[in-house]
């Protein structure tokens, strides 16, 4: 069973941990302290033993609500975590009524494109050149769910 919680300044030093193990661009300390000084919504996920096994963090622009990072520890992956914190993520944005979820994803990555094809987020454009990566630059598919079709944009 994975438990979500809320994250917290404590878990800043696990978090900037999994984002250097897990990102071709990680976010810095600075970053993510300014995420949780800005109010984000970010969650971490947890074990039934509270041992952390993934995060999310997004922030509402607008009318829309922007994934920002999204990480499994790699002991976790494949079992379910990444979907439940979208599957939080969604669920908070409808309770808000945010009309849109937007998410930037390194188009080489083919898991995660296939999770939020999954869950629903379909694809924009195609960002050139916007990771850098070992060896050059990668394309970001960046992505949108629409969660109120109905609401005037």
């Amino acid at each position: 069973m994975i438990a979500l919680r809320p994250l917290m300044p404590h878990d800043l030093p696990w978090l900037c941990a999994m984002e250097q193990s897990l990102q071709a661009q990680p976010w810095s300390l600075a970053m993510l302290e300014e995420e949780l000084r800005l109010d984000a919504w970010g969650r971490i996920a947890c074990s039934p033993a509270q041992q952390p096994m993934g995060y999310a963090i997004a922030r509402r622009f607008v009318d829309e609500l922007h994934l920002l990072t999204l990480g499994t520890a790699l002991p976790h992956q494949r079992q379910g975590v990444a979907r439940h914190l979208l599957q939080a993520l969604v669920d908070y944005a409808q309770a808000e009524q945010i009309p849109f979820l937007l998410l930037e994803v390194a188009a080489s990555n083919r898991p995660a494109c296939t999770l939020y094809q999954d869950m629903g987020f379909r694809l924009l454009y195609t960002r050139k050149s916007y990771y850098t990566l070992p060896g050059g630059h990668g394309e970001a598919f960046v992505m949108r769910r629409e969660l109120m079709p109905d609401k005037p944009v």
